[in-house]
């Protein structure tokens, strides 16, 4: 066996013992979770869970009114085999300019 097939081996081997830790310390993790959040059951924590912001799905925030455009906007385009075509591209940019970050016009 060469020097980088025993090298490949370790690294293999590695990757499995690294797999198992972090698997364990997600269990502890999640041990300690469970505890803290004095959750009575499963559903309640994952409901729990729910109210922290990084792990709620992000929704759209979207009005009823803009997201009508959008979909306005989605219909008037027309498909030529190579791309999408928008016809009223002027007014489709000022459209999306509300959602900037600097929210300016010029």
């Amino acid at each position: 066996m060469t020097e980088l097939e025993r090298i490949a081996k370790l690294e293999k081997k590695l990757k499995v013992r690294k797999r198992k830790a972090l698997a364990k310390e997600y269990e502890k993790l999640g041990r300690e979770f469970y505890k803290q959040s004095h959750a009575q059951s499963m559903s309640t924590a994952h409901k729990m869970l729910q109210h922290i912001p990084m792990f709620q799905n992000k929704e759209s925030t979207l009005t009823t009114d803009q997201y009508q455009q959008l979909q306005d906007i989605a219909n008037a385009m027309s498909y030529n085999g190579n791309f999408w075509k928008i016809e009223n591209l002027k007014e489709v940019s000022q459209w999306l300019s509300q959602f900037r970050v600097e929210n300016e016009q010029p």
